[in-house]
């Protein structure tokens, strides 16, 4: 049995019962968190083209669309994920050189749900499945050291669980997976300095193949089963043999994903979290501000500090600036947090963020690197005019999957994201569904989330529906 076959084996035979107490737990959390990043990113520049691209080419399909309208689900699955992703501000999972946005999963798991008639606890399985997979392929293949994207993982962990939720046979679930996978690789140069737009949007183009690929594969169309192994396969690529035992895996994967505090990559959490602290604890005069010196783990140097990622001399858009140490932490200096209001276009060039960011030296520490992802240390160092130093040093942030996120954190971030957008009424409703999803009808969920409407106008209401 090749790795796919026993993928699809997994996947097909997956159920609510394997959930965990402990999944059903902190599944609604990361549904939230999901739905509120989907509505902060209604209305970005990148996300309207994507809207229009689905407007023209996804038909009015059966689904519906966080937003409004329908598409079919091909197109639906590609405008979920971009929506999650785009804002940079959803989970992950951490290994100690590769990670992946385990959120990625999370529109292919709603539009396929929606598609299907799904009930609540066929979502949070899609979403458990999904996360569970990709985590798999990260913590036990190199992907991103090998060249190419944490992206890459989604045509294996889209398709399973997608084909699981369509109640596709194991056949139909493994040659969609193989189809995807052969097809839809990416690179990791997409995360490379200088940044551009596609970073937030490459995620959504692996759904929009996956989905293609697993509709073929219902209609019977077949794929290279041997992907991974045979000649030439993802094996050859990575120079290394990918051997899960998937007959062993549970459906763990969200207790092991890490939910952002801040709006930056998730490799700067700790260290965006060190200077808000410090910056609390303080009273500092920016103006008086000599250097700011960050201590970080490497992985956290080499996507934001300078490393094998380059730098991005200029910071000039969203996508530049929080994947930036050095304006992630005179941001958080100055305004003393770091949320979405932070990466607007006229904040981003204020001359004092401008000015302070070139005051950021970032290295990476060794002892650091060695307790990493198990802890996230950063340290931060503030040098003054006056001669004064002041040093704070983190070991973690709240967040953390060793310091998860409770409901009301949840709760806290959706409505800093969803502010403005939606009104009490209409956020209420969609908490209150996230909340008891086990209960729901997600074609319910659906209704509530295409009431809110694209852009900064008047807040959506329910009753506007």
């Amino acid at each position: 049995m090749t790795q796919v076959e026993a993928l699809a084996k997994y996947a097909a035979r997956a159920s609510f019962a394997d959930l965990s107490a402990e999944s059903r737990r902190q599944l609604p959390i990361h549904i939230l968190d999901s739905l509120g990043c989907c509505i902060a990113a209604l209305g970005a520049g990148p996300i309207q083209a994507c809207r229009e691209q689905v407007a023209e080419f996804g038909g009015t399909g059966p689904c519906a669309l966080i937003g409004g309208e329908q598409a079919n689900p091909i197109y639906a699955a590609f405008w979920h994920t971009a929506l999650v992703r785009y804002v940079d501000f959803m989970d992950n999972f951490l290994a100690p050189t590769e990670t992946c946005h385990t959120a990625d999963n999370f529109g292919v798991a709603l539009t396929i749900a929606d598609y299907v008639g799904a009930g609540g606890r066929d979502l949070m399985l899609g979403v458990a499945l999904g996360y569970t997979v990709q985590s798999r392929l990260v913590d036990q293949a190199n992907f991103m050291t090998s060249g190419f994207d944490h992206t890459t993982q989604l045509a294996f962990s889209h398709s399973a669980a997608a084909g699981r939720l369509m109640g596709l046979s194991e056949r139909q679930i493994a040659h969609a997976i193989a189809m995807a996978a052969v097809s839809d690789a990416s690179f990791a140069v997409v995360r490379a300095k200088p940044l551009s737009q596609w970073k937030g949007l490459a995620s959504a183009q692996s759904a929009l193949g996956a989905m293609n690929t697993l509709f073929m594969a219902r209609r019977g169309v077949e794929g290279p089963l041997q992907v991974v192994e045979g000649p030439l396969g993802i094996d050859h690529l990575l120079r290394m043999k990918i051997n899960i035992d998937w007959g062993k895996q549970g459906c763990e994967g969200v207790v092991e994903s890490t939910i952002k505090k801040y709006n930056a990559m998730i490799h700067t959490q700790s260290a965006v979290h060190c200077m808000v602290e410090l910056a609390k604890q303080n009273k500092l005069d920016p103006d008086k501000v000599v250097s700011i010196e960050a201590e970080v783990f490497q992985l956290a140097f080499d996507f934001a500090g300078g490393g094998i990622y380059g730098v991005d001399k200029v910071i000039r858009i969203k996508e530049q600036a929080d994947h930036s140490l050095p304006y992630l932490l005179a941001v958080a200096l100055l305004d003393g947090d770091v949320m979405p209001a932070q990466f607007k276009p006229d904040r981003i060039i204020k001359p004092d963020v401008q000015s302070l960011l070139k005051k950021v030296s970032v290295r990476p520490n060794h002892e650091f690197t060695e307790e990493y992802p198990k802890k996230m240390p950063a340290k931060i160092i503030v040098r003054l005019q006056d001669g004064r130093v002041i040093e704070h040093e983190v070991q973690d942030y709240p967040g953390l999957a060793s310091r998860p996120f409770t409901w009301d954190d949840a709760v806290r971030k959706f409505d800093t994201l969803v502010a403005g957008r939606v009104d009490e009424g209409l956020s209420g409703e969609i908490k209150d569904a996230a909340r008891t999803v086990e209960n729901i009808q997600v074609k319910d969920l659906m209704k509530l989330l295409g009431s809110v409407k694209i852009g900064h106008g008047k807040p959506s209401s329910s009753k506007a529906a």
